[in-house]
């Protein structure tokens, strides 16, 4: 989780300097605590307008786009192995090309497999890694979304393709460009759950696998119908929103840890009974503690709903600060602290205790430099991660430091 750019390399020093457990009236190592649950309320896309794209333009699978790669993912600089867990140790790891990992353009953040998506761990034919990014400031559109695709069909050589996360007019004569900070990703069925952004009442959106649409303009820096055919900023794919939840109790706080949370994170449970999906929220802040929430899954891969309500069925309170990742397991939360200075920290937490991953001479400094979501995939025993800042990041605060992507052993996370 960023906060724009422009206002982010100032609180990075105050965040950093607060980082460690015992600054703030709570100490990391406190267990949770039980808050109030916070409701969701589901808007969808008309269906007549996914129609109406559907038939303007060639509709393809995840596979299509996965199998259509433009990019080699590459072995780690040494300034980006730097950015790797000390402990546990990452068993598997890859960096972007030299574009990617330098971009000041878009961040990565959330991060799904098709490990979430299906019971076999696959999405069709192939293993798949979701990266989501977010566009900076830089940029010139703060919070449009992407999603970079890996076949992961063969780790030796992963490659990617990149696509536009877009949301459909009423009529679907036209799409915009989705605004989601990208944070955390679930990807459950054929849904692509994504958090959106701070301040807002959208919570989460939602898109589909089955409206991936093949554009006809890929020369048009533009967005929507354009006098070429259809748009997004030159790139191939756009996926296309098929609905969003917004928080019940309206616009969400960044500013506050007793009002309506903003998500800054998510990712799928598939440990529970209906699967579930998890949330956090974000404070630089270290006199705020952020919370949890659970929301199961109920018919057609979405959230279960009454009269279009979603209730949370267990809502936390944690006293880790700078949460940027949320997982939950067999009852059992993980959740990955970040440090503007130094690595971040990973926490084991329960109701009765508070544990976190150590090295060294027993310091909990331990997990990635940078850190953001954590997703687990079931059907290899490992959790997923991505390291955000690049290099030139790193460099411009005298940091060894870069973007890559990383797995730990489930088994391997604290106690």
């Amino acid at each position: 989780m960023r906060i724009p750019k422009v206002i982010l390399l100032g609180l990075a020093v105050a965040a950093g300097a607060l980082a460690l457990p015992g600054t703030a009236s709570a100490a990391y190592s406190d267990p949770l605590t039980t808050t109030a649950k916070q409701s969701l309320v589901w808007h969808a896309t008309p269906a007549a307008a996914l129609t109406a794209l559907d038939d303007a333009l060639p509709n393809v699978s995840m596979n299509t786009v996965v199998n259509d790669t433009s990019y080699d993912m590459t072995g780690c600089t040494a300034a980006e192995k730097a950015a790797l867990p000390k402990a546990p140790v990452a068993t598997k790891s890859m960096c972007w090309d030299a574009d990617r990992a330098g971009t000041t353009t878009w961040s990565p953040q959330g991060i799904t497999t098709s490990g979430d998506a299906d019971d076999d761990g696959k999405w069709g034919a192939d293993k798949i890694i979701l990266s989501g990014w977010h566009g900076t400031d830089a940029l010139g559109r703060y919070n449009d979304a992407r999603i970079q695709a890996i076949n992961y069909d063969n780790p030796a050589s992963p490659s990617y393709r990149m696509l536009y996360l877009a949301v459909p007019n009423s009529t679907g004569s036209s799409f915009s460009a989705a605004q989601a900070h990208m944070g955390g990703m679930a990807w459950y069925g054929d849904k692509i759950y994504v958090t959106a952004e701070g301040s807002t009442s959208t919570a989460i959106r939602v898109f589909s696998t089955k409206h991936i649409l093949q554009l006809t303009d890929t020369t048009s820096n533009s967005i929507g119908k354009t006098s070429g055919g259809y748009a997004a900023y030159t790139y191939k794919y756009a996926m296309m929103q098929v609905g969003y939840y917004t928080y019940a109790g309206g616009t969400c706080s960044m500013a506050s840890d007793t009002g309506v949370p903003c998500f800054s994170s998510m990712s799928l449970d598939r440990s529970t009974s209906p699967a579930s999906v998890v949330t956090t929220e974000y404070f630089s802040d270290q006199s705020l503690h952020g919370r949890l929430y659970r929301y199961p899954m109920g018919t057609d891969y979405l959230l279960a709903a009454s009269s279009g309500t979603v209730a949370a069925t267990e809502a936390l309170r944690s006293s880790v600060g700078n949460m940027q990742g949320v997982l939950s397991n067999n009852g059992k939360w993980y959740v990955a602290h970040s440090s503007a200075t130094i690595n971040g920290q990973l926490w084991s937490q329960t109701t009765a205790n508070s544990t976190s991953a150590t090295c060294g001479s027993g310091t909990a400094a331990c997990w990635a430099v940078h850190p953001e979501a954590l997703t687990y995939d079931w059907s290899t025993g490992l959790v997923w991660s991505q390291s955000e800042w690049s290099t030139a990041d790193c460099a411009a605060k005298s940091q060894t430091c870069g973007r890559a992507v990383f797995a730990v052993p489930l088994s391997s996370l604290p106690a």
